[in-house]
């Protein structure tokens, strides 16, 4: 059984909306002053073809207000998700907002950054198995 990189799919959907901020899975090393980390927190599958993949995304920028602005662009464009076709032909069939976008600082570096956690409804094509 196969399901969709939900990580994957995101930084992909991401990158070219927030270009020329890198997005990633992991905060690189040297820190870049602005950039947009996607992680998955958890989610399920909803058997027989749904996988609800909740995310993580932070967005860090030089000062609180800009780091909010970036979590803003970001929350705007996964609400538009809905009905996207995205890489490799997985459809996003709803999104919800588990928690909206707030400042969280870097609690190692208290660098200003922006949190907000969004669950997905992807559609597992590959888990379709052809009757025998």
């Amino acid at each position: 059984m196969a399901f969709p990189d939900a990580t994957e799919l995101l930084i992909a959907y991401l990158t070219p909306l927030v270009s020329p901020l890198p997005v990633v899975s992991r905060r690189p090393d040297p820190r870049p002053a602005a950039f947009v980390q996607v992680r998955r927190a958890g989610g399920n599958a909803l058997p027989p073809v749904r996988d609800t993949a909740r995310m993580d995304v932070w967005c860090w920028d030089g000062d609180e207000r800009a780091a909010m602005a970036l979590a803003l662009l970001v929350r705007a464009a996964v609400w538009k998700l809905p009905g996207t076709l995205l890489l490799g032909g997985v459809v996003c069939y709803r999104v919800q907002e588990f928690l909206a976008p707030r400042p969280d600082d870097d609690p190692v570096t208290n660098s200003p950054r922006a949190w907000a956690t969004y669950t997905l409804d992807l559609r597992a094509n590959d888990v379709i198995q052809p009757a025998p």
